[in-house]
């Protein structure tokens, strides 16, 4: 697939400046946080006993107040570092230069934007974790298994609706990488680049999936095996490393080639 070669193509070519920018959001996240909750429930959920719908949502958040505040500034830390990895790649990508030096230019110009995007993700993301513990609470009472853990049916049940839920997600999330990059680019609205988003999609819209999954082939046993083996801290860095990597090239690679926009940044230069 030509966004996902493009994109590890740039990333190669790149990667020690992208590496400056996400590394310490990624430090900070995975080693004071639990950024992939989620993925670590379903492992644990066939031994959850559920007696009533609090214990699966104190299972599925389990977040503290310390656990809250690191949060806050996880997500100041994010929305400063990845709005200056988007403002040089969207400058690199206009100008064929790779240029540091405007970052603080970058980041106050995308930060409000990343912020805002961030947010409607956050409240997104805490109301798919609120319809999943829902999801299991309905099949503990289907199958009968209040008082008691899930039985195997159930819980098979519970990670097919798991899995075709992430597709749903990921096209969403794809969607909003689209959109991120239009409002930086063109400065227009949220709901106006969510349209847009919508239209640049159109009939790609496995292949958006696609790429937005493709990373968690590798973060999902590397999350596992950390959780089993106790090196969540270690294996969640590098999850979130690859990750910060991995979406904001991604997200402009994808903008591009569906606005059909020319790229500087991979046209060879001989006079300057």
């Amino acid at each position: 697939m030509k966004n996902l070669t493009q994109t590890i193509k740039y990333l190669c070519k790149n990667l020690i400046f992208v590496l400056g920018f996400v590394v310490l959001p990624a430090c900070f996240m995975g080693g004071l946080l639990k950024p992939f909750s989620t993925i670590t429930f379903v492992v644990d959920y066939k031994n959850l006993v559920v007696s009533g719908f609090g214990d699966i949502l104190k299972a599925i958040y389990g977040i503290s107040w310390v656990a809250a505040f690191n949060w806050l500034l996880a997500i100041i830390l994010f929305v400063v570092l990845i709005s200056a990895v988007l403002g040089v790649v969207d400058n690199h990508f206009k100008t064929g230069k790779l240029n540091v030096s405007p970052t603080l230019n970058f980041i106050n110009n995308n930060s409000l934007i990343v912020a805002t995007y961030s947010l409607i993700f956050i409240a997104s993301y805490v109301l798919y974790k609120f319809l999943l513990g829902l999801v299991c609470f309905i099949l503990h009472i289907v199958f009968g298994c209040l008082n008691t853990v899930i039985s195997l049916p159930a819980y098979i049940i519970f990670v097919i609706i798991f899995a075709l839920s992430l597709l749903l997600v990921a096209y969403l999330f794809g969607m909003v990488l689209i959109a991120v990059v239009d409002t930086c680019t063109c400065g227009y609205s949220i709901l106006t680049s969510m349209s847009d988003a919508t239209d640049l999609i159109g009939k790609k819209v496995w292949q958006v999936i696609l790429l937005v999954v493709l990373p968690f082939v590798i973060i999902v046993p590397l999350v596992i095996v950390g959780h089993l083996f106790g090196l969540s801290v270690v294996l969640n860095i590098i999850s979130l490393i690859i990750l910060y990597s991995y979406y904001p090239v991604l997200a402009y690679t994808m903008y591009y080639d569906f606005s059909r926009i020319t790229r500087h940044d991979n046209i060879k230069r001989y006079y300057y």
